[in-house]
């Protein structure tokens, strides 16, 4: 038979270096093409600004080959999910003026004209989780990324204290990482 492990609560804390990741504790700066009006104003508030955002996700399908009527599943293409954040909305619409200007440059409103070259209109973002002390544990590099959605701002006469928000969705080509391990762990006290 074999070994049974017992679970305790110092075992179970001992495996949450530095106290566990939280989910409130990052930050997100934004990158616009140099085209974009407001672009270098919206860089700077983004790490304010921006609310709530997800760490990238993928998916590697299956690509699946019969043999003898029986299906042999082998690592297929990795597809990347769409990235989306929460922006709380400046009484000057600086992130939502940039976006616009910027989705606007890659298809316009009036003529459905252009820019063509992706290199124009990607941009690199960053999405760093930190610990409690505001060190970085890991950091994702979203790489030739472009919004694809700015979503409509709620208006209600009686949303009585708050703040307008909105979500943007980028889709990007990939992204790397860096990953610091001991930050959770030398900054814990």
């Amino acid at each position: 038979m074999a070994d049974t492990v017992y679970f305790n609560v110092d075992q179970f804390k001992a495996q949450l270096a530095g106290g566990g990741a939280r989910p409130n504790q990052f930050f997100v700066q934004l990158t616009f093409p140099s085209s974009v009006t407001l672009g270098a104003l919206a860089i700077q508030s983004s790490p304010f600004l921006v609310t709530a955002a997800t760490m990238p996700g993928s998916h590697i399908g299956a690509a699946v080959a019969m043999y003898r009527g029986r299906e042999v599943p082998m690592a297929g293409d990795r597809v990347f999910a769409p990235w989306t954040i929460n922006v709380l909305n400046d009484n000057n619409f600086t992130i939502r003026n940039a976006l616009e200007d910027w989705m606007n440059q890659m298809n316009d409103l009036q003529n459905a004209s252009g820019e063509l070259s992706p290199a124009k209109y990607q941009a690199d973002m960053l999405v760093t989780q930190l610990n409690r002390n505001n060190q970085p544990l890991k950091t994702y590099q979203i790489r030739g990324a472009f919004p694809i959605d700015v979503s409509e701002s709620q208006l209600d006469f009686g949303a009585n204290d708050q703040i307008s928000q909105f979500n943007v969705t980028f889709r990007y080509q990939d992204y790397k990482t860096t990953f610091t391990p001991l930050a959770g762990i030398i900054s814990g006290g």
